[in-house]
């Protein structure tokens, strides 16, 4: 029984737990298995210890008190009080002693089943969302592309579009990204799966400009600090950052604010310029200005995305493609409308980025006159973007100092940066705008995934992960008590087994056994007989009713002429089974 449950409870390991009452199922059979395997045990024990006790009767004398303590040491615990006993019967108290032992597994090894919290992990084939943006028949989704031509049906003859903007829901997921400063939640419909996941949508990269652009940007920021604005001048330019886009004569302006859902001819591109704070090779701090252009590219992603108790976690990976021009299709041609649906994604993405950071001074203001003379100005929607944070953004926040908007201005502290700009910084990581713009770019892409309404299903391998119970088992805890026990029992019976080879099978404890045991010529020759003490003596022959004798100091051979007390006289047929006399004398 006990190698029983040794094996029962390794076969429960890492098995999935039920219902509660399959897990108290379980509890019982390990209960069954150690409660059998106590008794299996102590019945050996027990029998080994009967076997070594009349062994040792028929070679020590007993006294009474010590026959009571060994004879009752299997229904009573307090026979080991008796220290007679353990010096008369040493190696029989020592077996009755591991017998009432084999009762302590029992309390352990059931007990040493438990559960702990695990998962159970299953693949399973099954649709999985992506972002639709690069599907022509999702384009509507993301593009506000009202046909060319009047009286057209929708669906039948409407195939020349004109490009006008980005649906809203575009607008509301940049804001909410760039705000952010990573990806949204996703809508997935398994809570704890992970999977790949491959699909073509947009992506931004920006580089810096050649000469002709570096040209072309520059004289378009000078033409905006020579606007006039009152008699504010800008004196200073941080940041500057627009959408190209050509006029009616076919002059290239600079569209520096969010833009209007309107037919216009924009390049598909955002230019800007900055300032960048650098160490020169003197190990001066200077600002640089930099020239940069941001283009659309497709791009073919690669997800793995993984959610785990509401926590998501997204791998990002994807190998940039081709420029996507602005779309500039002829009346009779059938407009490219996942081409549309990237230009929505880029006029979503410039609307947070494009305007100004710059120094403004009011030359009409005296210094005694109570009136905001010089100022800094954000002018651009990227003031609500994490974007804020890039290092590009430094020089037009030490503007304060650098052009002494207060007097005495202390030069030691120009470049110490206060507690709100530290945490913008660290935010955006302290990196560059080329870096920030790209990472905004591939979380927007991303993060059409928070709409459902705006993804396809594709059939993918998913991961799916289920919280479930398991079993396992202390091993210590069940092998031990269980090795103790049968050694101890293999002892005790080794030691009932020797005791048998050399004397032969000894009586039990019945009535009967008690009578043979007077009748066996072994017992005959007990030392009993001198003992000085009164103890069991057997003493009988063979045709004589046998009789139980205390046996006091100077008794001799037993046969004293002392007063006999008889406690009980019985007779019987010898040929019966019946006692012929037993007494007391």
């Amino acid at each position: 029984m006990s190698m029983a449950h040794c094996i029962f409870y390794p076969k429960l390991k890492d098995q999935v737990v039920g219902k509660a009452d399959q897990q108290e199922e379980k509890t019982r059979f390990g209960t069954g298995f150690a409660f059998l395997a106590q008794i299996c045990l102590g019945a050996s024990v027990w029998t080994a210890y009967t076997q070594w006790l009349w062994r040792t009767l028929m070679k020590k004398d007993m006294t009474f008190e010590v026959l009571n303590s060994a004879f009752g040491a299997e229904t009573s615990v307090l026979s080991f009080l008796n220290f007679e006993m353990w010096k008369r019967l040493k190696v029989g108290s020592t077996i009755a002693f591991l017998a009432w032992g084999l009762l302590i597994p029992p309390f352990f090894t059931p007990a040493t089943l438990y559960i702990f919290e695990s998962t159970q992990v299953e693949h399973i084939n099954a649709a999985m969302p992506h972002p639709s943006i690069a599907n022509v028949s999702a384009a509507h989704l993301f593009t506000y592309s009202p046909p060319s031509i009047r009286g057209t049906k929708q669906y039948e003859n409407d195939v020349n579009r004109i490009f006008t903007g980005p649906r809203t829901v575009m607008n509301l997921l940049a804001t909410a990204t760039s705000s952010l400063g990573e990806i949204l939640p996703l809508d997935l419909p398994f809570n704890n799966s992970a999977y790949s996941i491959n699909f073509y949508a947009p992506v931004i990269k920006c580089g810096d400009a050649n000469d002709t652009e570096r040209y072309a940007i520059d004289g378009l920021l000078k033409e905006e600090m020579n606007a006039i604005h009152g008699t504010l001048n800008e004196t200073a330019s941080a940041y500057f950052s627009f959408v190209p886009t050509y006029n009616s004569t076919g002059s290239l302006t600079a569209v520096s604010h969010p833009r209007r859902q309107i037919p216009s001819t924009p390049m598909n591109e955002l230019w800007m310029t900055f300032l960048r704070p650098e160490i020169n090779g003197q190990g001066e701090r200077v600002k640089t200005r930099h020239y940069q252009i941001c283009r659309p590219h497709n791009a073919s992603y690669n997800l793995e995305i993984s959610q785990y108790h509401g926590l998501q976690n997204v791998s990002v990976e994807y190998e940039v493609g081709e420029t996507i021009p602005f779309p500039n299709e002829k009346p009779n041609e059938i407009s490219n409308m996942t081409q549309h649906a990237y230009t929505a994604f880029m006029w979503t993405v410039c609307d947070q980025l494009v305007g100004k950071l710059a120094w403004m001074d009011d030359t009409s203001i005296k210094d005694e006159q109570q009136a905001t003379a010089q100022f800094g100005i954000i002018d651009s929607p990227i003031q609500h973007t994490s974007l804020l944070g890039s290092v590009d953004f430094d020089a037009y926040f030490e503007f304060d100092e650098e052009k002494e908007l207060y007097k005495d201005q202390n030069m030691s502290t120009a470049f110490d940066l206060s507690d709100q700009r530290l945490k913008d910084k660290a935010m955006a990581r302290n990196r560059t705008l080329d870096i920030l713009i790209e990472e905004l770019s591939s979380n927007l892409t991303v993060s059409m995934m928070h709409n459902r309404l705006l993804t396809d299903m594709a059939n993918t391998t998913i991961k799916l992960t289920t919280d479930v119970n398991r079993y396992n088992y202390k091993a210590y805890g069940l092998f031990v008590p269980y090795a103790l026990a049968n050694a101890f029992a293999l002892v005790c019976v080794i030691l009932g087994l020797t005791s048998y080879v050399r004397d032969g099978a000894m009586p039990g404890k019945k009535v009967q056994d008690y009578v043979q045991a007077m009748h066996d010529p072994k017992f005959q020759g007990s030392p009993a007989v001198n003992s000085r003490t009164p103890s069991f003596s057997a003493v009988s022959g063979p045709d004589e009713p046998t009789e139980m004798r205390p046996l006091g100091e100077g008794s001799g051979e037993g046969r004293s002429n002392e007063r006999a007390r008889y406690y009980q006289d019985t007779r019987s047929s010898s040929d019966a089974g019946r006692v012929e006399g037993v007494g007391i004398v």
